[in-house]
């Protein structure tokens, strides 16, 4: 796979090059930034996918949403439906996306959760409809330049950081590593324990590419197993069912407590269908165990397939998470200031 990459290098410098001139060109003010009178603080990443954005996310919704009147902006990743959409009590995976989905199961009696393509029509849309939205968290908005951000948080995982990858398609960067340079914090995320000598290299690789920028280091921390349709206790055998980017860490977190006798790994944010449970349904009859164990994320996609026969059958737990962040007082303490800021 490696080889076959590195077979498109020239192409990941043709693509790396208009990446530079496009941002070039909204630095020096070619390609306008629309500004808001509302406090804009985006979410993103130089790579594709996997680095911690929805608890990332969840966080800040859960720090910030007791002073401020707070919306989300995503794209809907793998909606069906196009355009700009508020979430509604009446929506699911399809209408606005898994993790929009999960924002707004969780929080969406405090803020507003939207979906749009153009993250430039949707603040505009959301003010139109409600005017006392104070503060705009953009997810995955860092390459969506058109709208001018009071604050940008750049995460990097730690096992494929951006400092060690190329761009598409010989690596998984969206634009060329100078584009870190932008972030106002960077997070690296999925950390293991580390000890000063490592993180002093970490902080000197960024610093290559940022000089100013807060560095924080990041990890996940795996929460209690939760039913989904029952009050059942999970066994210690279980099948993992998985379609996020990056599921190592799920398999060998749940590997310290549980058996994981089988996994069901597929695309991120795939959308299954019924003949999908079908097939899981039968993989259980020779399995000695009715434990069905997923992410948060999936979990939101199989909820409309409640009343499908697996569930009869086999018991459904999902495995939230909390994102952790060393010093995050001192990270928290930073964006509470550009919002007392924006808000004089």
């Amino acid at each position: 796979m490696k080889f076959i990459r590195a077979l498109f290098f020239p192409f990941s410098i043709v693509y790396g090059w208009l990446m530079q001139v496009r941002n070039h060109q909204f630095d020096n003010g070619q390609r306008i930034q629309t500004e808001f009178d509302r406090i804009v603080i985006s979410v993103g990443n130089l790579s594709t996918g996997g680095t911690g954005k929805t608890p990332m996310i969840e966080l800040l919704i859960r720090r910030l949403k007791a002073n401020n009147k707070l919306a989300t902006v995503s794209r809907g990743y793998g909606r069906r439906t196009k355009g700009f959409r508020l979430a509604n009590d009446h929506d699911d995976a399809k209408t606005i996306g898994d993790e929009p989905l999960q924002f707004y199961r969780k929080f969406g009696q405090d803020i507003t959760v939207s979906v749009c393509e153009e993250r430039i029509l949707a603040i505009p849309s959301i003010l139109m409809e409600k005017d006392d939205v104070e503060l705009f968290l953009l997810d995955d908005a860092y390459q969506h330049r058109k709208v001018a951000r009071d604050y940008n948080i750049m995460l990097s995982d730690y096992s494929h950081p951006f400092y060690n990858d190329y761009v598409l398609p010989t690596g998984n960067l969206r634009e060329p590593r100078a584009g870190a340079k932008r972030a106002d914090a960077i997070i690296i995320t999925k950390c293991p324990s580390l000890n000063d000598i490592e993180r002093a290299r970490i902080i000197a690789n960024v610093r290559g590419y940022n000089e100013n920028a807060s560095i924080y280091f990041s990890h996940i921390d795996y929460q209690a197993i939760h039913p989904v349709f029952d009050k059942e206790d999970v066994s210690k055998e279980v099948v993992l069912l998985t379609g996020v980017a990056k599921p190592q860490p799920i398999v060998d977190y749940l590997a310290n407590s549980y058996e994981v006798i089988k996994h069901l790994e597929y695309a991120d944010h795939y959308n299954f269908r019924a003949s999908d449970l079908d097939d899981i349904l039968k993989k259980f009859a020779d399995l000695n165990t009715n434990a069905l164990v997923t992410t948060e994320k999936d979990m939101v996609r199989l909820l409309p397939f409640k009343s499908h026969p697996i569930f009869e059958k086999v018991n459904l737990f999902y495995l939230p998470i909390a994102f952790k962040i060393d010093k995050e007082e001192e990270f928290l303490s930073g964006i509470m200031k550009v919002i007392q800021k924006g808000k004089r």
